[in-house]
């Protein structure tokens, strides 16, 4: 939470960012409901008509969302990365310089340009995710198991969470070797950050547990929090015309679940970020690499193979 305090201004940047698309997916939600009215009363009364609509609509807002995290805020959150790693390694940034400015100069300076850090970035997530798909595998073995499908569903939410904050883990390695001076590649850093990560799995495993706690924790009672008025308010909209109360209270779901995911991704997602870059520099302190499990890691996943082969080709 220290952290947290400390880093204010990114979470700023990330509230603005992710409000400003709240609004505006909303406000496109709207405008689907107005197409969608004129769908059926082109083709009469067809709610299924009308739904294909708020499917498509639902569709663009989620690839729009995709599209803010990975091209709007990518630097921003490698920035705060950086941010929370001098603050864990030094315990301030260098005086002079605002925080998202500091956190800029960083990634340009570590990874020439952000292309290199995207690149990076989809390599190791499709690496951890080929890895995690050969544990589930793995973990058919104790099928047999009277409840299995249940301990397998926790383990896999568990393990989600765990990978899908791995790349701001990795990174953060890649600023703690350069910090140190290391003369290696970034994606020398990255292969020896994704053996580490398998190696400190315990410390890791802890901090992703209580991250999923509060993930669903979270979504439940920020979904019903705005669930319940909004379908409060779609049924005073719909009295005197009860046959469009369905598709009113359809909509007041969609966004309240845009709303929850808004907040989650702007709120609980850097929060969880730093939890889980913490845990992984201390769990890897005084680690080196394993080579033998950097092997069997190669053996599980092509993605890693491949990233470990372009780590060798930039030696």
């Amino acid at each position: 939470m220290k952290l947290f305090i400390k880093t204010l201004p990114f979470f700023m940047v990330r509230i603005l960012v992710y409000g400003a698309f709240g609004l505006a997916a909303l406000f496109f939600l709207g405008i689907m409901v107005g197409v969608g009215f004129v769908v059926v009363k082109l083709f009469g009364d067809s709610s299924g008509a009308f739904v294909i609509v708020m499917l498509l609509a639902f569709g663009v807002v989620y690839g729009g969302l995709r599209f803010v995290e990975r091209y709007v805020l990518y630097i921003v959150k490698i920035g705060h990365v950086s941010v929370v790693v001098e603050l864990l390694r030094a315990g301030s940034i260098p005086e002079g310089k605002g925080q998202v400015a500091y956190g800029k100069e960083q990634v340009m300076n570590h990874f020439g340009t952000a292309n290199v850090a995207f690149v990076l970035d989809n390599m190791v997530s499709a690496a951890v995710r080929q890895i995690q798909r050969w544990v589930m595998r793995v973990g058919n073995a104790f099928s047999f198991i009277p409840g299995y499908k249940n301990i397998v569903g926790i383990i896999n939410a568990v393990m989600s969470v765990g990978l899908n904050y791995i790349d701001e883990a990795i990174v953060s390695y890649i600023f703690v070797r350069k910090s140190e001076g290391r003369n290696e590649s970034v994606w020398k850093s990255a292969a020896d950050g994704v053996v580490l990560y398998a190696q400190s799995w315990k410390g890791i495993l802890k901090t992703a547990v209580g991250s999923v706690v509060l993930i669903y924790l979270f979504n439940i009672v920020v979904f019903l929090m705005f669930a319940f008025p909004l379908m409060f308010i779609s049924k005073l909209i719909t009295t005197n015309t009860p046959d469009s109360g369905f598709l009113f209270g359809a909509l007041a779901l969609i966004a309240a679940y845009v709303i929850t995911t808004v907040l989650k991704r702007a709120l609980v997602d850097p929060i969880i970020t730093i939890a889980m870059i913490r845990s992984y520099q201390i769990s890897i302190r005084h680690l080196e690499p394993a080579m033998d499990l950097q092997q069997q890691l190669v053996g599980v996943s092509s993605k890693f193979k491949n990233l470990v082969e372009k780590s060798r080709n930039a030696a």
